[in-house]
């Protein structure tokens, strides 16, 4: 029994000794080990002098979520904060709030991480817990979800060049994957470009439906490689699909394309997202000659061709009225001519005509 209780006080003595020492500043952060998918930290801040618990989790991927719960309770009333920074020390988001004596508040936080190019493998965060005054105890437990975009294993980056390639589509069959965007100040993900490669024939026509979750409002655009919008579209509000139809003369063979979700900046919420493409073929009749010939004796004409085409038939129509008004005019012109003509050969004259007026 004595060396059970030693081995007993050997080993809490042991994991105290282990217990996480946070950090007073940035530099000197305690690292949380997130290997397992989740960490715990708990702490005081009751010295005269100690107003800020530090801790860095490092090694984080682009599309991987960090969410921070637990509670924080007063012993003497104060304000306080459990905020996220950057590697630049700069605050992303937090909680700040007063917290009385013996109360205890809880503390809900996430942040979504960004595909980042120029620290695309190894993100770092920073937890700070801090106060102003009065003094707390807290308990916070870390955890991180994956919100990896077309199961690329990160997220979708913010420009063409950072583009994730989408599954390859073909005409034989639809293709469908999925993606998640952060709403504003939950997050910095606000943009997934995806990269297309198409199987086409000229005249088929590209569909593609997002369909988002009903916390998510959505904008689409379907770009050429030089960034050309061939179709874009918005949903009206949370939960509505975005649908892009695009008819062209492709070339036969695999086109590329980059096609871009948004959520506005993040006004348009949070959530996950699913891409459909479908490709519908062009019906060519092929059957014979003479069906051939019918088919391409009215070819397919433009707006604006029709347009012109109204034009020149107006002015037609005005240039031969205009004519047929000069023919009509020089007719009644000479219709009185002749009429003047015919009463002077009769052997009136103007003196025999003032002699019968005034005899």
């Amino acid at each position: 029994m004595v060396l059970f209780l030693s081995a007993l006080l050997i080993l809490t003595s042991s994991i105290c000794s282990e217990e996480l020492q946070p950090g007073i500043d940035f530099d000197t952060a305690a690292p949380i080990d997130l290997s397992t998918g989740s960490a715990s930290i708990n702490g005081s801040l009751t010295k005269m002098f100690e107003d800020n618990h530090y801790y860095v989790i490092r090694g984080l991927r682009s599309g991987v979520q960090v969410s921070i719960t637990g509670s924080l309770r007063g012993i003497e009333p104060g304000l306080t904060t459990v905020s996220l920074y950057s590697p630049s020390r700069a605050r992303l988001t937090g909680v700040d709030q007063v917290l009385g004596k013996n109360v205890m508040k809880k503390i809900e936080l996430k942040y979504l991480l960004a595909y980042d190019p120029s620290n695309p493998e190894d993100n770092t965060l920073y937890i700070r817990i801090g106060k102003s005054s009065g003094s707390l105890n807290y308990t916070l437990n870390i955890t991180v979800e994956k919100f990896f975009d077309a199961d690329s294993g990160r997220d979708a980056g913010a420009s063409m060049k950072d583009a994730i390639t989408a599954p390859s589509i073909s005409r034989e069959s639809s293709t469908t994957f999925k993606g998640y965007l952060a709403e504003k100040d939950y997050g910095n993900d606000y943009s997934d470009y995806y990269k297309l490669s198409v199987d086409l024939q000229p005249r088929d026509e590209i569909y593609i439906e997002v369909k988002p979750e009903s916390s998510l409002m959505l904008w689409a655009s379907l770009l050429t490689p030089d960034g050309f919008s061939l179709r874009h579209n918005k949903s009206e509000s949370k939960g509505e699909p975005v649908t892009l139809r695009v008819r062209g003369d492709w070339k036969t063979g695999i086109n590329t394309f980059y096609l871009v979700i948004e959520n506005m900046g993040g006004s348009g919420g949070e959530g996950g997202y699913t891409v459909k493409i479908q490709i519908y073929t062009s019906k060519v009749e092929n059957t014979t000659v003479t069906s051939l010939s019918q088919t391409q004796v009215w070819p397919i004409l433009n707006e604006e061709t029709i347009r012109n085409i109204i034009i020149v038939v107006a002015a037609l129509v005005v240039v031969v009225a205009v004519v047929v008004l000069i023919i009509r005019r020089r007719r009644r012109v000479v219709r009185v001519e002749e009429e003047e003509w015919g009463g002077w050969s009769t052997g009136e004259s103007w003196g025999e005509g003032w002699e019968e007026t005034f005899s």
